[in-house]
């Protein structure tokens, strides 16, 4: 008890507000949907190493705060994830994109061994990110999509409405594969179906499906990999837009 009390000050009393714990009813929520790489911490409240290196993990999450969201794991209340990621000792760290893990640290690491794991992976994002521009106030890079250049932000601002208003909660369990919950109103149906229509015929790459479902509508969006960076662009949106309403 007494180590799960010292566990617990450690981790609650920085005020540094950049950790958010997870567990295996949120992990796809909150991590499988980001649009980025995540920092993955699975430690244990007796673990010694846990708590040593629990100021280390509180400072580089307030470093990368607006680049790497930074997520711990209890590994004893979560063993589905444990199994996931073959969790054998704590603390271990996970990169994960997508999903999937990219990079892995184990043990009470100096805070120099944290960022040369995330360092690496952020500047390959943003060097294919310079590789493939968008368009101003887009999430389509510019080889990716047909539509005329000056029409291009006005079809972003329509999802970004359709967002704003009637987006509920979304899924990304795949990088390829995207679930956008939205109200079920006759309204909201229409204007999807037709928004959806026309951004096909732009971006054929699309595979667009609307289902009804009770009071709610699931517009599931999938793309082959070679297109996961436009998903990641309509998360990004859909979650900008849903902040906003």
């Amino acid at each position: 008890m007494r180590a799960v009390m010292e566990a617990s000050a450690v981790r609650d009393t920085t005020g540094a507000g950049v950790l958010t714990e997870v567990g295996d009813a949120t992990f796809d929520r909150q991590v499988r949907t980001g649009a980025g790489p995540v920092l993955v911490e699975f430690f244990a409240t007796w673990c010694g190493n846990c708590r040593r290196f629990a100021p280390t993990l509180q400072q580089v999450a307030a470093e990368y705060a607006d680049r790497v969201p930074v997520v711990t794991v209890n590994a004893d209340e979560n063993p589905e994830l444990v199994r996931r990621y073959g969790i054998s000792s704590t603390p271990t760290l996970v990169l994960v994109e997508g999903g999937e893990p990219i990079g892995t640290l184990v043990g009470a690491q100096p805070a120099q061994a944290v960022r040369d794991l995330l360092d690496p992976v952020l500047a390959q994002s943003a060097g294919a990110a310079a590789a493939s521009p968008a368009p101003s106030g887009s999430w389509v890079p510019a080889d990716a999509c047909t539509l005329p250049t000056e029409e291009q932000p006005l079809r972003v601002a329509e999802f970004d409405a359709l967002f704003a208003t009637a987006l509920r909660r979304l899924e990304r369990r795949e990088p390829g594969w995207l679930r956008l919950v939205l109200a079920g109103d006759p309204d909201v149906e229409a204007s999807a179906r037709e928004l959806i229509a026309r951004e096909s015929t732009c971006c054929s790459f699309f595979d667009f499906q609307l289902t009804p479902a009770g009071e709610e509508l699931q517009l599931d969006v999938r793309v082959p990999d070679t297109r996961v960076d436009v998903l990641d662009g309509i998360t990004r949106q859909a979650h900008a837009a849903g902040s906003r309403s």
